[in-house]
Parts: structure tokens; C-alpha cells; sequence
């Protein structure tokens, strides 16, 4: 049975992907996005007896972005000189509004005793003050090495399983302020590991485990979202290298609780039948071997739309040097890897594309990118969007200019004899500027509403008012 699916998925990873020359066009994709990301809205402005004011210069000014923008946020402060960590913010908030924290166990809780709260909460702190929605990342994850199974953890899975009961729901009651948080990294690759996070999920059953995680969470019943997050989304040669190592296969003949590693749709699909509130589905996107032709972007959308619950690209990897199979174990063995001028113009060409198809598919909330700089980027790889000096690369520049000016709205008009005028915005926050009001009033453009948002706004009369 577990040799002739083996057989199957070999020969889906060979399938030709199916025409979407249409849906990829950037015709196509740009009205999409107007579809998908923009509302209009009406604004009504009033004198201090409610009757309309006409000829009243109006500006409405964006201010952040509905959508998620996000990167990693793990450099914070850590950068050896103080002008370093200031540049690092600089480009950070420059271009996202999206933080994601480091929760690996084993950094958080580097002896059972010992906790890294204080550090982790700073990080909170200034994503609060700067207007940053944050997700934790991850609550639990298998992957062997001391951040992630530190050695202070049990081997007995029963002993493991009360910790985890325990270290859950206090992280979570611990950062209230955390919108989001990756409850479990990777499950469809637990049958690959035995360490203690490895054999207690294996123990269980990955999917009874999640179900657990989720449950412990208390997943549904607070503003918190939790999302499971996995690698294993594609179905074609690059996925498999990835997904099956020598000497796993044999093993995975022999699995006795059949852990072997399952379509990720599939498993997402059977949790939700088991009862695990997930709310959005984390899809990685590390493309160090390749960059996924965007036709398999646009189908992995639609794949995994029909859950009925948003997508999160929680971990993007576009390289600005050569593709190479990696060592995950040994980023050594990766050496040298460069950034290179043909690769980041290559980059940001890529970069531009990814970004608008993901923007204009509807199931999308959020983009991750992992890691802003080239310096401890993972792997070491030539992966991020400014190099190790802190400059940007051309790909930076190409979001900047998609995020804050293409995808933006800076309205300015007059309102008519009924005191109106109409816009089309990006859905996110705005200021609005009145003359007669010494302050911007604060309003929000709803993508998850409809067309003709209302917002209405008294002023004192004006000299150019009639």
C-alpha cells in the first residue's frame, strides 16, 4: 500500500501544471487586485448643525496596510553596533508591518527553570508602539538541535506530553498582545524524527497530536489565530528532494502508527474533521533549490482555498544568488553562497511577480519573507532583501515601491453640493484631514466589507465653505 503511494506522488510530481496563462497575465492579476484589495468609499462632511458642507477641501491619507506584510523579526538589537540596530529597524519598518517572534522552545526555555520573556516581550513592545501585528513562531516543532528540543525535555512521551501541556497555554496567556501564533511547525515530516517532540507526536499520531496543540491553545476562544505550518504544499520534483532523505524511505515502509509524510491539504482536511480550530493555514515557501513557477503558486492558492480558512505565505525564500541543493544540517557544507548583481536583479524581477499573484488571490491574509538581511539569514544563504552591510537590494526597492506606492492610496478632492465625494482606496488604516479640525480623524477601510463604505465627519464651518 505505502510503495504504490510512494508511486503515485512520483508521478503527480511529474504532471504538467495546468494552463493559467490567463490568470498569471499581469492584466489579469492588476484587476484582481482592485477586485480583491480595494473598496470604495464615501465620505459625507458635515457643519456643527449637521447640514452638508460643499467645497470642502478633503485628503485621505493611508496609513498601514490591511494586508500582511510581514518578515521575521529575530535581528532585533542583535546586531553588534548601535547604528547597525538602528539601520536594521530603519529597513525593517520601511517596507512591513508584520513581525513574526522567536518561540522556539529551546530558545525561549533554555533550562526548564529559565525563560527568555523579558527579550521577547521588548520585541512586543515595539511592534505595539509601531502600529506591527506580531505572530509567535513556533509553539511546537520536532526538529531536532537544542532550539527546538532542548536537553532539559523528557524522552518519555507521557512526561513530554505534561510539559507541553503546560508550556502552551501559558506562552499564549503569557502575550496577549500576539495576534497570531504558529501552534505546530511541520507535522506531515514528524515521521522523519525521534526526538522528544518527534516521538511524543509519533506517539499520538501527528494528526491527534495537533488536535492536542490546538486544544491547548484554546484555539477559538480568544481574538488569538493559530495556524499549523508546513513545507510539504507542492507536488513535484524540488518538493520530493526536500521531503525524502536516504534511509527514511526504509523506515517509513515500517511505520507502525503510519506516520508517514501525508499531503498537507489532505491532513489540514482530516484535522478539520477531527475538530482542530486552526485559523489560517501557514504554507512555506522556501526556494532555495528553485523559484516555484508561478502557475504552482496560483494552483497551490486554489488547493488549499477550498479549507475555507485564509492563507499565510509564512516563510518566503527568493535567492539573490545560485540555486543549490542545501545541506539543512550543515550550512557549512553550503558554502560560499554569494549574493551576486545578476541574482538580485533576478530577485526583485521574481519578487514583483510572486508578490502581485499572491496579492490578488482572495484567500491570501498575509506574506512573510524570511530573512530581511543576508547576515545569519538561514542557511546562510543569499536570502534576503538588504545584504549583509545592510544595503538594499534591488528587490527591496521593487517592493517598497509596490507595497507603499503602487498599492497605496493618497486620495485629495472637494466635496460636492451635498457635502460628498467618493474614492476608491487599498483597504487598511487612513487619516482623514478636514480643515476646521486640528487632528486627523482615524478611519479603516474593510476589505472584509462590502462597496460604498460610509464614514460621515462634522467640521466647523469654513471661510471656503458654502
Amino acid at each position: 500500500m505505502k510503495l504504490s503511494w510512494i508511486f503515485w506522488l512520483c508521478l503527480v510530481g511529474f504532471a504538467p501544471a495546468l494552463d493559467a496563462a490567463d490568470v498569471l497575465s499581469p492584466q489579469a492579476v492588476d484587476q484582481r487586485i482592485e477586485q480583491v484589495r480595494t473598496r470604495g468609499v464615501i465620505v459625507q462632511v458635515l457643519d456643527q448643525d449637521r447640514r452638508p458642507l460643499a467645497n470642502v477641501a478633503v485628503r485621505a491619507e493611508m496609513r498601514r496596510h490591511q494586508f500582511l506584510f510581514g518578515c521575521n523579526f529575530f535581528l532585533f538589537e542583535k546586531l553588534p553596533a548601535p547604528e547597525e540596530n538602528r539601520r536594521y529597524l530603519e529597513m525593517w519598518s520601511g517596507l512591513f508591518n508584520y513581525a513574526t517572534l522567536p518561540f522556539y522552545l529551546g530558545q525561549y526555555r533554555p533550562a526548564a527553570d529559565q525563560n527568555e520573556e523579558p527579550r521577547l516581550r521588548e520585541m512586543a513592545r515595539w511592534c505595539q508602539s509601531h502600529g506591527v501585528t506580531t505572530k509567535g513562531h513556533p509553539l511546537v516543532w520536532h526538529f531536532p538541535g537544542p532550539e527546538t528540543n532542548p536537553a532539559w525535555l523528557p524522552r518519555d512521551p507521557a512526561a513530554l506530553e505534561s510539559v507541553l501541556r503546560e508550556h502552551v497555554p501559558t506562552v499564549v496567556r503569557a502575550f496577549p498582545e500576539i495576534a497570531y501564533w504558529d501552534a505546530l511547525n511541520e507535522p506531515t515530516t514528524a515521521w522523519m524524527y525521534k526526538t522528544p517532540i518527534g516521538k511524543w507526536e509519533n506517539s499520538r499520531g501527528p494528526l491527534e497530536a495537533a488536535r492536542q496543540i490546538l486544544e491547548w491553545t484554546g484555539a477559538g476562544n480568544g481574538s488569538a489565530r493559530f495556524l499549523i505550518n508546513d513545507y510539504n504544499v507542492r507536488f513535484d520534483l524540488m518538493s520530493l528532494l526536500a521531503i525524502f532523505h536516504p534511509g527514511r524511505e526504509v523506515r517509513m515502509l515500517f511505520d507502525g502508527v503510519k506516520n508517514y509524510p501525508q499531503n498537507y491539504h489532505q491532513f489540514l482536511a482530516d484535522l478539520q474533521r477531527r475538530g482542530g480550530q486552526f485559523q489560517a493555514i501557514g504554507i512555506q515557501s522556501h526556494m532555495h533549490m528553485g523559484n516555484w513557477p508561478l502557475k504552482t503558486v496560483w494552483q497551490t492558492c486554489e488547493r488549499y482555498s477550498d479549507l475555507g480558512v485564509p492563507l499565510h505565505f509564512t516563510e518566503v525564500t527568493v535567492l539573490s544568488g545560485a540555486h543549490k541543493i542545501m545541506n539543512p544540517f550543515n550550512p557549512k557544507w553550503n558554502q560560499p553562497w554569494p549574493s551576486t548583481p545578476r541574482g538580485e536583479q533576478a530577485q526583485a524581477d521574481y519578487v514583483e511577480k510572486f508578490y502581485s499573484l499572491l496579492f490578488s488571490h482572495p484567500a491570501v491574509q498575509a506574506i512573510t519573507w524570511w530573512d530581511l538581511s543576508d547576515r545569519e539569514a538561514w542557511m546562510d544563504a543569499p536570502a534576503g532583501l538588504i545584504r549583509k552591510d545592510l544595503s538594499p537590494k534591488p528587490a527591496y526597492d521593487r517592493l517598497q515601491s509596490l507595497i507603499h506606492e503602487k498599492w497605496w492610496t493618497d486620495f485629495r478632492g472637494l466635496t460636492d453640493d451635498q457635502g460628498r465625494l467618493g474614492f476608491r482606496g487599498f483597504c487598511g488604516d487612513y487619516w482623514l484631514h478636514l480643515p476646521g479640525r486640528a487632528e486627523p480623524v482615524v478611519f479603516a477601510i474593510d476589505c472584509a466589507r462590502g462597496e460604498d463604505q460610509s464614514i460621515e465627519v462634522a467640521v466647523q464651518k469654513t471661510a471656503g465653505a458654502k
